[in-house]
């Protein structure tokens, strides 16, 4: 599904991705591990192409087909999406304006507004939250908890192929965090791919990953399965 060929990648002329390459196969679930510091934001933020990461060298091929010179807006709508390890509050934008406008650019004609209520409210009592934050500015006087809702919201809106996880478990208490995780589960599915990254390990706890990715010191130092991530576990970075 998603192809990474020889991604390099520097900020202020630092190297910190060198020669990266690898593929991540539809419906399956891939956590990309190591302690902090050793960038695997800076990987998920190249793939959605934050203009703050110089490529160098590099070639994306979503489905077979090359995205390298697409802009971030164009790689979402071909189904890539990025969730924010630090989630922005943005206040004068209600929550329905926000999910009315990033589903109805991905139609070929805006919806009404009774048509996406429609659509939103079975979404929202399907992850038991109250229909009034729909009225509320974007992420505005949300605990962590419910901004990761939110964002597993947006995921079961717009249903997208590969789903990207810059470190979800952020600033989540252990409740949160299993039931997050329960709610991913909804929306995971043989036509998607889940990216993890993390350097913790609860929400692993209960997740089902088929590869953990070892990125240290700008490259892909390992590739196992869970008895990797397990003997990490047990003996340390």
């Amino acid at each position: 599904m998603l192809k990474i060929e020889n991604l390099s990648v520097q900020i202020k002329r630092k190297e910190i991705l060198k020669s990266i390459s690898f593929d991540f196969e539809q419906g399956k679930n891939y956590c990309i591990l190591w302690k902090n510091g050793s960038w695997k934001s800076s990987l998920a933020m190249s793939i959605s192409w934050n203009p703050k990461y110089e490529i160098t060298n590099w070639d994306i091929k979503l489905d077979n087909t090359s995205i390298k010179d697409l802009t971030a807006d164009e790689r979402s709508k071909l189904w890539i999406f990025l969730t924010f390890q630090n989630i922005p509050e943005i206040p004068w934008v209600k929550l329905f304006e926000f999910l009315k406008s990033i589903y109805d650019v991905r139609q070929e004609k805006p919806t009404s507004f009774i048509g996406f209520k429609k659509i939103i409210e079975p979404l929202i009592e399907d992850l038991w939250i109250d229909k009034e934050f729909l009225r509320r500015d974007l992420n505005v006087g949300f605990s962590w908890g419910e901004k990761r809702k939110i964002e597993v919201l947006q995921i079961k809106l717009l249903n997208p192929k590969v789903i990207i996880f810059d470190e979800i478990d952020s600033w989540l208490d252990v409740n949160a965090v299993k039931q997050v995780s329960e709610l991913l589960k909804q929306t995971n599915s043989e036509n998607n791919t889940f990216i993890i990254i993390t350097h913790l390990f609860d929400m692993l706890e209960w997740l089902p990953i088929e590869k953990v990715i070892i990125l240290d010191k700008w490259k892909i130092k390992e590739v196992g399965d869970n008895n990797l991530m397990n003997k990490i576990k047990k003996e340390g970075f």
